[in-house]
């Protein structure tokens, strides 16, 4: 059977290149017809399905260097009630020509669709879903990017019909077991009518419950019978179908039926609409809570902004502001756009990305984020992020993606699940006809209470909610802690690694240089610091920034150098204060003839340590020794010894000497490193490990470190609150090293959570089926009514999503924090000051 589909294809510049897309899709078994067009720049093929899948189409395209072009949507899909349901939609959106992929997860109600464009649309999309029953609602886009559905509205009529289903329900439980139990009110009601208007009561109440509260099982349930993909909704419609019909035909035909087994079921027909129904509504009102953290992150987003024009203040919606306008934010109000500070200077909270309680100053040029609170005086901000580009949007996308992915561990739930509906039917056949065969008579009553039994207390629902409820709170908590996940997938792999390797430099180190130590016999830390960096602020080495700052630190006053020259690869020569001071290496000494004596043996226990030594000199005389290195996070060492207890094995990687990088590995207690390693070497080291068999992820800060990132399994980016530019990351942290261990435990956590809901999905199913059954009832007398049956089957639903809810309870790991050095050394040679 020959498939068509058109597409459209991006990079084609020329015939050549016509030629070479064409040839190349040509070139595939299976491809019947190809037509590229340069001008429209789409491609027409025709293809044998049996033989080519799209997906190999697309890699040829992409192998000759050009891109298909593809497309995103996320759409809402409402009357899913089990993992039947959704995996018969993602079927269907699978087998749509022109998608490339397709998830739908039961827990955010979403279908998630990568389509080639061109190939298919949006409406076909909704359609296809119609089709299977199901109804497509489309997901309005905020200002941020982010989408959501229309839950409330969903959840509004969900507790309309349960409300409605109980008020009639009522009434048939009395009228049938009522009577049973209260002989006075039976006779009360036959004295004001006959016992079979009452039973038409029954019957026209259980109606108006099953065919108007219970009409979202009853819709979908006939066309998954239709494509023959029976689901829960089947299951529920047939159970109580049955006991609906069989009631009805006793009450029409009462002579058709001996006078044993004329029992009226209506009323187990209405509980057990009425008590899923209920058991539905909790689960949604779950369902919520598992979102909540996506709320709190679009809820930090400003809906206005006071934009300046002219020297007037106007306040319009967020979305008609544009880039490079001025912004004006009052003390205790959100930012509500990113951008830089133009004019004022005031304390900033960022907690909602750093984690970090203590607000930050803001001065003119420093970068704002879109969702911190303003604390002290007026900002007024230029906006370099808007709506969808700011960092919070790419966070809410981020856990957005992340919670609509599916792991691989769901997997074997959606192979149990497509062959248990019908197997369950096939039992509930079975088990109507054994009863009926070798049942107590009236066999017929037996054998109905026992096949509805089956069919309502076996709906997979918990199954279907057991992986996506997890990742949704998981994923959402993490991402309250600081930790993004990229893609759902990471947990799943994260949770399994056993080795984890650290870039150093920018990640075990703060990346920058930094003035760890003033050694002077001589003069005050104060005066040497004040010489050095007024000597210093004419140069723009990295060294003399490091000076620099620490005179900043200290609110030492600089006075400007009255001469200046840099001698390149040795150091500057300056006047400042009327004297002369040499500020640089060894080879700067020996070249001015100073007398270093025993300054050089305490320079080389500075190097032994991995610290560069700088020599300050004054007036041709020695008065200080500097030492300046990359200093290292005070929560690296904690860090290494919490990995360590959690069975870990750390590797370290740099392109640093081995002696500085050997010094910092023992400090930090890293057994295993690798040193002199270029930025392209450092994802060979990773390959290196996975051929030993181990499972690797790899920290590093996202710069340089791409190749190693995307070459680990798992590849954890640490990133400032301002800079989430991760896409060859699959988790980014914002905050500091800790939030790495959090990482770690919250995809444990996780996968232990979802391990145990599949557990407890399974087991009560396997635990109640054979009780539904009747297998008990021969040895014990014991049968599940199925009343009991449909509150059984919600309160599963219920206790997986409860189950999940406990992973919002994961707290931020603390790390103690450790002073800011690269060592220690035994018996200075000189007294020294240390910052």
């Amino acid at each position: 059977m020959t498939q068509e589909i058109e597409f459209g294809v991006e990079g084609m510049t020329c015939a050549s290149c016509v030629g070479r897309v064409e040839r190349a899709i040509k070139s595939l078994p299976g491809a019947e017809s190809v037509s590229v067009n340069l001008a429209t720049e789409r491609a027409a093929v025709a293809y044998d399905p049996t033989r080519l899948d799209l997906a190999h189409i697309l890699d040829a395209v992409r192998e000759r260097g050009y891109t298909p072009v593809l497309a995103e949507l996320d759409m809402g899909v409402g009357g899913m009630t089990c993992a039947s349901c959704a995996g018969r939609v993602e079927r269907a959106l699978k087998n749509l020509p022109g998608v490339v992929d397709a998830t739908v997860n039961l827990a955010t109600e979403r279908a998630s669709v990568r389509y080639l464009v061109g190939a298919m649309d949006e409406d076909r999309i909704a359609e296809a879903i119609s089709k299977t029953g199901y109804e497509p609602i489309p997901l309005a886009k905020d200002n941020d990017g982010s989408v959501e559905a229309p839950q409330n509205a969903a959840l509004i009529r969900m507790r309309r019909d349960v409300l409605f289903a109980a008020i009639l329900t009522v009434p048939v439980v009395i009228l049938s077991m009522g009577t049973a139990f209260i002989p006075a009110l039976a006779r009360l009601l036959l004295h004001f009518a006959p016992k079979v208007l009452w039973s038409w009561t029954e019957a026209v109440l259980t109606s108006v419950v099953l065919f108007l509260p219970g009409r979202r099982f009853f819709r979908p349930g006939w066309i998954a019978y239709r494509h023959l993909s029976p689901d829960m909704n089947s299951l529920v419609m047939t159970g109580t179908g049955a006991a609906w019909l069989y009631s009805l035909f006793v009450l029409v035909l009462p002579q058709a039926f001996p006078v044993a087994a004329r029992h009226l079921y209506f009323d187990s027909a209405a509980v057990i609409v009425a008590i899923i129904l209920l058991g539905k509504y909790l689960e949604e009102l779950a369902k919520g809570r598992t979102g909540t953290a996506i709320k709190n992150l679009v809820g930090l987003q400003a809906k206005t902004v006071r934009r300046l024009q002219g020297g007037l203040e106007e306040e319009i919606p967020i979305g008609r502001l544009q880039l490079g306008e001025i912004v004006l934010i009052k003390p205790g109000e959100r930012v509500p756009v990113d951008g830089l500070v133009e004019k004022g200077e005031s304390y900033v909270n960022e907690s909602m990305l750093s984690g970090e309680p203590m607000p930050v100053v803001k001065r003119v040029g420093d970068r704002v984020v879109g969702g911190s609170v303003n604390q002290h005086s007026v900002l007024e901000v230029k906006a370099t992020g808007i709506g969808s580009q700011t960092v919070l949007a790419q966070i809410v996308r981020l856990v957005e993606r992340a919670q609509g992915s599916k792991l691989p561990i769901q997997g074997l739930a959606d192979r149990v699940v497509r062959v248990f509906t019908p197997a369950v039917l096939g039992l509930a056949i079975l088990t109507f006809m054994a009863w009926l065969i070798f049942g107590p008579a009236p066999a017929v009553t037996m054998a109905l209470v026992s096949a509805v039994a089956v069919l309502v207390v076996a709906c997979p629902c918990a199954m279907g909610l057991a992986t996506p409820a997890a990742i949704m709170v998981g994923t959402g908590r993490a991402a309250e802690l600081g930790v993004l996940y990229r893609k759902g997938e990471a947990l799943e792999t994260l949770s399994h690694v056993d080795t984890v390797v650290f870039d150093k430099t920018g990640t075990l180190t703060w990346g920058h240089p930094a003035l760890t130590d003033v050694i002077s016999p001589i003069a005050s830390r104060a005066d040497v610091l004040r010489w050095a960096a007024g000597a210093e602020s004419g140069s723009e080495h990295p060294l003399a920034a490091a000076v620099m700052r620490a005179a900043q630190d200290e609110n030492i006053s600089v006075s400007p150098p009255q001469e200046f020259e840099a001698i390149p690869g040795y150091g500057i020569r300056a006047r400042v204060e009327d004297h002369a001071l040499l500020i640089g290496a060894k080879r700067l000494m020996e070249k001015e003839r100073v007398d270093m004596g025993a300054w050089e043996q305490e320079a080389e226990h500075l190097a032994a340590v991995g610290k560069t030594p700088v020599y300050v000199a004054r007036d041709q005389s020695l008065i200080a020794l500097f030492a300046i290195a990359d200093p290292v996070r005070p929560e690296a060492q904690a860090l290494v010894q919490a990995l360590h207890k959690r069975k870990l094995d750390i590797v370290m990687i740099s392109g640093d000497s081995a002696r500085a990088v050997g010094n910092l590995a023992k400090a930090l207690g890293i057994d295993r490193y690798h040193a002199d390693v270029l930025p392209e070497g450092k994802a060979k080291a990773v390959e290196a490990l996975q051929r030993e068999g181990h499972l690797v992820a790899f920290v590093g800060d996202g710069i340089n470190d791409a190749p190693a990132l995307a070459q680990a399994d798992v590849g954890i980016a640490v990133a400032s609150g301002t800079d989430i530019a991760i896409e060859a990351a699959d988790v980014t942290v914002t905050r500091n090293l800790s939030a790495i261990i959090t990482a770690i435990d919250m995809a444990r956590r996780t996968l232990s959570t979802i391990r145990g809901n599949l557990f407890w999905a399974f087991f009560y199913n396997i635990a109640l089926i054979p009780l539904a059954a009747g297998v008990f009832y021969p040895s014990l007398g014991i049968h599940l009514n199925p009343m009991f049956a449909g509150l059984a089957m919600g309160f599963s639903s219920v206790f997986v999503l409860t189950n999940s809810l406990r992973l919002k309870r994961l707290r931020a790991t603390e790390l103690s924090l450790s002073p800011n050095n690269m060592g220690t050394m035994e018996a200075p040679l000189i007294p020294r000051t240390s910052l």
